[in-house]
């Protein structure tokens, strides 16, 4: 085991056991304010990362950006310094009845993005952690916030893949959305599958519980509730990693 993480720049004895992946190192910020006693970690490279405690748990939230490359080395990185479960909590585009502000829990993922066949062969499936599952799903069912489970596919082309960003890709990124769907998947990101496949490479556990922010067939976002739909998914999320005892 390192002394230290090489990016994050922290060290075992500050990191918790558990830790949430956010994309957006603004959600770090937001999770500093519902955790007691937060102590920032690292600035460096914009991979920012804090430690505090919900609900008595210690538990730390990283953020690393956009993409499965760059998940994948935090991910890797504080397994390399002890954590031992991670809840990605992020954005997804809503597809399949999937409906905006809707929660989605991954059950698994579909693996269009590379980083994930560096770790483990491309007949491996990506599956999240059966007791993070339950965890999430216990909080989920007990909340009132709307939610769906099934699958997230996950590609690396945002602009070519996932989102039209010219007329002439508006058609194909439909169709690919629509025939997603019509198999049986909720949403699409860019990390989930990844995340998944790195942690089981690893030995450590990984769910995905993400926020569909965007339609991924007609490209509409969701406006007004955003931040506050942001705000519950860190609470969900932190609450069923509190909610489980130390490996």
């Amino acid at each position: 085991m390192p002394d230290r993480a090489w990016f994050l720049r922290c060290s075992a004895d500050e990191v918790a056991d558990r830790a949430v992946l956010v994309g957006d190192r603004g959600r770090v910020d937001k999770a500093a304010t519902v955790l007691d006693d937060p102590v920032v970690l690292n600035q460096d490279r914009g991979l920012s990362a804090v430690t505090g405690r919900y609900c008595g748990r210690p538990v730390t939230v990283a953020a690393f950006g956009m993409g499965a490359p760059i998940a994948a080395v935090v991910l890797h990185e504080l397994a390399q310094i002890g954590v031992r479960r991670f809840v990605r909590l992020g954005t997804v585009l809503g597809i399949g009845g999937t409906s905006l502000g809707d929660f989605v829990l991954a059950e698994g993922a579909v693996r269009n993005e590379a980083t994930s066949g560096t770790y483990l062969p491309a007949g491996f499936p990506a599956i999240a952690d059966h007791e993070l599952n339950t965890a999430l799903r216990g909080v989920l069912s007990a909340g009132t916030h709307p939610w769906t489970a099934g699958l997230i596919a996950s590609y690396d082309g945002f602009y070519t893949e996932m989102f039209a960003a010219a007329p002439d890709r508006i058609e194909p990124t439909r169709q690919r959305m629509q025939d997603l769907a019509r198999y049986g998947v909720k949403a699409v990101d860019m990390e989930t599958s990844a995340v998944l496949v790195v942690a089981r490479a690893l030995g450590v556990a990984a769910a995905s519980l993400c926020l569909a922010s965007v339609d991924g067939v007609t490209q509409e976002k969701l406006g007004a509730g955003r931040g506050e739909a942001e705000v519950e998914l860190l609470h969900t999320g932190l609450a069923a990693l509190a909610g489980l005892d130390p490996v």
